[in-house]
C-alpha cells in the first residue's frame, strides 16, 4: 500500500512537471503593450514588415523594427524555413483579416508561430543568423 502511494505521488509530481513546461499553442490576437495606442503608428508597423527581404528565408527568431514598431517572427520549438515574402503575408494578416488597429498577433504552422506587431522601445533590428539568400 505504501510503495502505491508512493508510485501515485511520483505520477503526481511528474504530471505537474510535464503540465506546467508544456507549451500553448499560439493565436490569433489584438493584444501588445499598454503604449500600443499612444506610441505606435500603422504605418510604422508597415514600414517595420516592409523590412523583411522577400528573396531571404528566415528559419529562427527575428525582429524588424520601424519608429516605435517591431515585427517579429518567433516560434515554440522548430522554426520552419519561411520565405520574407510569406512572412510579410502573415505579418498583414493582424491588420487585413482580424482586424486589428495597431498591435496584434498572428498564428501560423498550426500554432508553433506567430507574426507579432508590438510597441518597442530604443530596439534594433535583431536575430535570424541562418538567413539564407535565394
Amino acid at each position: 500500500m505504501e510503495s502505491s502511494l508512493k508510485l501515485f505521488s511520483l505520477l503526481a509530481i511528474l504530471l505537474v512537471i510535464f503540465l506546467g513546461s508544456s507549451s500553448c499553442a499560439k493565436n490569433d490576437n489584438c493584444n501588445g503593450s499598454g503604449l500600443c495606442g499612444s506610441r505606435v503608428n500603422q504605418a510604422d508597423c508597415r514600414r517595420a514588415i516592409s523590412r523583411y527581404t522577400d528573396g531571404t528565408i528566415y528559419n529562427g527568431f527575428t525582429s524588424r523594427v520601424s519608429g516605435h514598431c517591431t515585427a517579429i517572427f518567433r516560434c515554440d520549438g522548430n522554426y520552419p524555413s519561411v520565405s520574407g515574402a510569406v512572412l510579410k503575408q502573415q505579418f498583414l494578416h493582424v491588420y487585413d483579416n482580424q482586424p486589428c488597429r495597431l498591435c496584434g498577433s498572428h498564428a501560423f504552422d498550426g500554432g508553433n508561430c506567430e507574426a507579432t506587431l508590438n510597441y518597442c522601445a530604443n530596439c534594433r533590428d535583431s536575430g535570424n543568423p541562418n538567413a539564407v539568400e535565394n
